[in-house]
């Protein structure tokens, strides 16, 4: 029992020594350890990058005067990490220009995906909200063909609705084959 007593006495002394002397150590802040739990920046940073995107000259759609410039380009910076150009591009469309001459055919739109192979970029509507005359089906067209053709790498933009290729966009303006700027009269 004794024994028992005495190596019970020097384990107590041996944790109580090791706690003791642990604490003057430093803590690694960054221990990479599997299974530590490591703080990720919810906003990583991304790096800024300035585009060209067309809006709608609101005085043409208000008059159709063709004298007007129907689309109206606008220098914006933003910021690319996460989310490609293009994808940013078209979440731009997709939001009131604060300039009050100018105006969104894509707002209210919704838009299922953004993505580019060689040399193209394919946008996918939801058929939701996907209504509207030739003036709206072609301002669509216009601001998403031209401004992401004005990036280098995008000759050419195909539409899909739902995730397949359809007749018409809007039952005005045939989007079978990827339309250039050359399609659009630009």
């Amino acid at each position: 029992m004794k024994k028992i007593m005495i190596l019970s006495l020097v384990i107590v002394l041996l944790l109580s020594f090791a706690a003791c002397t642990r604490q003057g150590q430093p803590v690694d802040p960054d221990p990479q350890e599997p299974g530590d739990n490591v703080v990720v920046d919810p906003n990583p940073p991304g790096e800024t990058v300035e585009v060209t995107i067309y809006y709608m000259n609101y005085d043409y759609i208000v008059t159709g005067d063709e004298s007007l410039e129907k689309a109206i380009p606008v220098t914006r910076e933003v910021v690319v990490g996460e989310k490609s150009v293009e994808e940013i591009i078209v979440q731009e469309l997709q939001i009131e220009p604060e300039e009050e001459e100018l105006t969104s055919a894509l707002t209210g739109l919704k838009v299922l995906s953004v993505e580019t192979a060689a040399n193209t970029a394919y946008v996918n509507f939801s058929s939701e909200r996907l209504s509207g005359g030739s003036l709206e089906e072609t301002s669509v067209l216009t601001q998403l063909v031209l401004s992401l053709t004005e990036l280098p790498e995008i000759d050419e933009v195909q539409i899909y609705v739902d995730g397949s290729v359809r007749e018409t966009l809007m039952s005005h303006y045939e989007i079978m084959e990827p339309i250039t700027r050359e399609d659009l009269g630009y």
